[in-house]
């Protein structure tokens, strides 16, 4: 027996020694300072954190991390997945909620309920529609998010329990702080796509009017999509409201506004339109119609990556005074997104770092992190 524990002392001692001798595997470093480290990040919810079609060190926790947290000792665990909803971030297969829990944390940022059921369509369904001009199309669908009172029930039951399970957490992690966020709106502003829509039309001279007739329906199909967001954000906001007031969670929680500070960042809308139409009338003059130059809907220093060019062509050109044929049309709508770049993670970053509020006497996140940094109002610049 003795001889036995000896033996099992001295393969220790070996395996202390020389581990990469003996083939076994030990952690990797990133690992081993994760372990050690003086105090942990966890962020959680859907693509914004997992920061879709950006890098890493461009998401906007990882901006958290590495301009403010890691230089005092902190950890990051983003656990964010792409399309988790505010259901599947308590009971799917990721088991976020549970995740978080298990990882011991002292700071919590979430982002989550812009990828729930149907208000999802708001990013997918809605801006196809816009992408291909079917801007009737985008209202209804606007629409029926903004009027469905059982999806904003829904996540707002669901963003009770998540809260209520963090204040369990909280309970016992006395340091611990939770920011909650809302969301961006890549869409261009109404009031500001609507004088661009002379310029796009007004070139095409012989289906000015068709033009005209489409194009105007795409400033209120924005406002309803803005107004559908803005339910979305408000939502969140009155779910999280009661944990930032009631003791003995108050000043722990707070709701971060994203929307008003990236509201002048827009996804980038250029769009070019061309016509060939014949006039038999002048015995079958063939004319050539377009934008000489791209018209731009969209913002001039957009925050969102930019997706695929939109062609859908749907013959709404025709031309306004017959017998005017129309022989072809094509349009090019470029750089439409809704996915934010690294600019607009480096913006969500700077904001929940700054809690940037027009509320007197709140406390920055930084200071309730104990974290010995100046105040800082210049912030989301996009440098």
């Amino acid at each position: 027996m003795k001889s036995s524990v000896r033996l099992l002392f001295a393969m220790a001692a070996v395996m202390v020694l020389f581990p990469s001798g003996l083939g076994v595997e030990m952690p990797s470093s990133a690992l081993l300072a994760q372990d050690v480290c003086g105090r942990r990040y966890v962020a959680g919810g859907d693509h914004i954190p997992k920061g879709h079609e950006v890098e890493e060190d461009e998401r906007y926790p990882n901006h958290l991390l590495d301009d403010h947290l890691k230089k005092f000792g902190w950890c990051l665990y983003d656990i964010a997945e792409n399309e988790t909803t505010s259901q599947e971030y308590i009971n799917a297969e990721t088991q976020q909620l549970s995740q978080t829990w298990n990882m011991r944390p002292d700071l919590i940022t979430l982002t989550i309920g812009g990828e729930n059921d149907q208000i999802i369509k708001l990013i997918t369904e809605c801006f196809d529609n816009i992408k291909d001009h079917d801007f009737a199309e985008a209202s209804a669908c606007a629409s029926g998010v903004l009027g469905n009172t059982t999806l904003w029930t829904q996540l707002t039951n669901n963003l009770t329990t998540i809260l209520q399970q963090y204040r369990i957490i909280l309970a016992g992690r006395p340091k611990l702080v939770v920011a909650v966020t809302g969301y961006p709106n890549p869409f261009p502003k109404a009031l500001v796509a609507a004088p661009e829509i002379g310029e796009l039309c007004t070139p095409l001279i012989d289906t000015i009017i068709t033009c005209t007739v489409r194009w105007v329906q795409l400033p209120p199909a924005l406002e309803l999509l803005d107004q559908a967001i803005k339910k979305l954000n408000t939502t969140i906001q009155n779910a999280v409201k009661p944990f930032t007031l009631a003791q003995p969670t108050a000043g722990r929680f707070f709701y971060v506004d994203i929307y008003t500070k990236t509201r002048d960042h827009c996804m980038k809308m250029d769009v070019k339109m061309k016509t060939k139409v014949e006039h038999p009338e002048l015995e079958g003059t063939v004319h050539d119609h377009d934008n000489l130059t791209d018209v731009s809907f969209g913002c001039s220093d957009p925050w969102y990556v930019e997706g695929e060019d939109g062609t859908k062509t749907r013959f709404y050109l025709f031309p306004s005074i017959p017998p005017t044929v129309l022989l072809e049309e094509s349009q090019t709508t470029k750089g439409m997104g809704v996915h934010p770049n690294d600019k607009g993670h480096k913006c969500i970053s700077e904001l929940i770092w700054e809690y940037d509020t027009p509320e007197p006497g709140v406390t920055p996140l930084k200071w309730k992190l104990s974290i010995p940094e100046a105040a800082n109002s210049n912030i989301c610049q996009g440098s």
